[in-house]
């Protein structure tokens, strides 16, 4: 099939099957920069402990600090990345709106490896205009918002003033395998909890001990040099001065840093045992929806860098009721994913990739594409 004939599939799929999205990092660019090399370099260059530290203040600083901003509703997110999720977030439950709720669930999971809170801004929004979409993320409770798998398997549905209907309302529940900024370890009558806090508590504190390490714009360079392939050993000596002239700030920031409920870029990930159970949770969630049938998955924005869920796709592929569409962003990465999954014999898993004359799919143009009336 061509480029148009897979699009037109996909869009029939969408109004009958069971709807699963895997987005990653890339729908949020470029209001947060891609990680690049930083978890290789993490996993693989010998550094110490100071020089690790630093790394992750660099991290922290360019990238999950951003966080904060997008609370504020005034300050106007740069490049329309919120309007993007706005507008993936108006077509999903457009689609959802025409389902038949007898013969196909007006649900659909979003599977995120982000940490970011794009997706709670744009729902929230949307409510604004649309009181009938229900956001699912996990969460239980009101002053006390805790998080557990079990929460998921909801359905919500409006009854008339004289209950002389039921209508099913669109849910869109999203599953954040990565973890997010806004959850915080808690521990409730001796058991220990992930606590979703729209204060950002944590995240404040955080960026308080990053605040008192200061570096020139020199340190930045060094930093930034240190995370490309082209490392010498000049490099290498002057990011070891700066991670010990400012070792015990760093000791402090990191302290406070692994108390976040992520899962970190690098092999080990730090070992949280709250945060690891919920993680494999979240796996078997995704690979109970993969295992459905008349399923489909549909990847944008998402590098298979994470190998327990490049794993898991791979097991499911072999679910003859399964079709897993994967957006590339340009030409030739199609290829690249293919070999990531070892899949170049599967007729259930189809790449995309932009036509000729036609700009790379970010998420402006992945929105185009399958909801095309969107705006």
């Amino acid at each position: 099939m061509n480029f148009d004939e897979i699009v037109e599939e996909l869009q029939t799929l969408l109004t009958e099957k069971n709807i699963n999205f895997l987005i990653g990092s890339g729908a949020s660019v470029p209001f947060f920069p891609t990680l690049g090399n930083i978890e290789k370099i993490l996993t693989e260059r010998e550094y110490s402990e100071s020089v690790r530290q630093l790394i992750y203040l660099h991290y922290f600083n360019e990238i999950l600090s951003k966080n904060l901003d997008l609370i504020d509703e005034v300050i106007e997110c740069e490049y329309n990345v919120t309007n993007n999720y706005r507008r993936f977030i108006r077509g999903l439950v457009n689609i959802m709106n025409y389902r038949n709720s007898r013969i196909s669930a007006k649900r659909a999971n979003i599977f995120t490896t982000n940490y970011d809170i794009f997706f709670e801004r744009a729902i929230d929004f949307e409510q604004r205009n649309n009181s009938s979409i229900v956001l699912n993320d996990g969460g239980n409770g009101y002053f006390l918002r805790t998080l557990s798998s079990e929460n998921y398997h909801k359905t919500v549905s409006r009854n008339g003033v004289f209950d002389n209907y039921q209508k099913e309302l669109p849910t869109i529940n999203l599953i954040k395998c990565h973890g997010s900024v806004n959850w915080n370890k808690s521990l409730i009558e001796n058991q220990e909890l992930i606590e979703i806090q729209n204060s950002f508590k944590l995240l404040r504190s955080v960026q308080e001990y990053a605040k008192k390490i200061e570096l020139i714009d020199e340190d930045k360079d060094v930093i930034r040099q240190y995370l490309s392939d082209e490392l010498s050993e000049e490099i290498e000596l002057k990011i070891q001065e700066i991670a010990e002239s400012n070792y015990f700030d760093l000791e402090n920031f990191f302290n406070e840093y692994k108390k976040l409920m992520i899962i970190n870029p690098e092999k080990s990930k730090f070992k949280n045992t709250v945060m690891d159970e919920y993680y494999y949770s979240m796996l078997r969630l995704l690979s109970y929806e993969l295992e459905k049938d008349q399923t489909i998955l549909i990847v944008f924005g998402f590098s298979f860098a994470d190998e327990h869920i490049r794993n898991l796709i791979k097991r499911s592929i072999h679910n003859p009721n399964l079709r897993v569409y994967i957006f590339a962003y340009k030409n030739g990465q199609g290829k690249e994913f293919m070999n990531l999954l070892n899949c170049g014999n599967q007729k259930n898993i189809i790449t995309l990739e932009p036509k000729e004359n036609m700009p790379p799919i970010d998420f402006y143009q992945f929105n185009r594409i399958l909801f095309e009336d969107v705006d």
